[in-house]
């Protein structure tokens, strides 16, 4: 009996995981601006599109806030091609 319980509590956290994530993943990021005050209290993941090239990509972090709210965030960085070179 226990092990049925403790099972399905596994399952129900992880579907409930994956689909806050699917969820933020599918909603548009809140551009970043320079001095923006952020309630991050555990960053969930950061998306970085690969480019071949050096140049400005828009990376997006997901992240959850103090309050428990999943949030996207986008801002920009150097693609990692960049670090290859001189």
């Amino acid at each position: 009996m226990k092990t049925r319980t403790l099972f399905a509590t596994a399952l129900a956290v992880l579907s409930l995981s994956a689909s806050l994530t699917t969820l933020a993943h599918s909603a548009e990021a809140t551009p970043y601006r320079y001095g923006q005050n952020l309630d991050i209290a555990k960053v969930i993941s950061i998306d970085v599109p690969n480019r071949p090239q050096c140049e400005v990509v828009t990376a997006k972090m997901t992240y959850r806030n103090s309050a428990g709210d999943v949030e996207i965030l986008g801002y920009e960085q150097l693609s990692s091609a960049c670090a290859n070179q001189n």
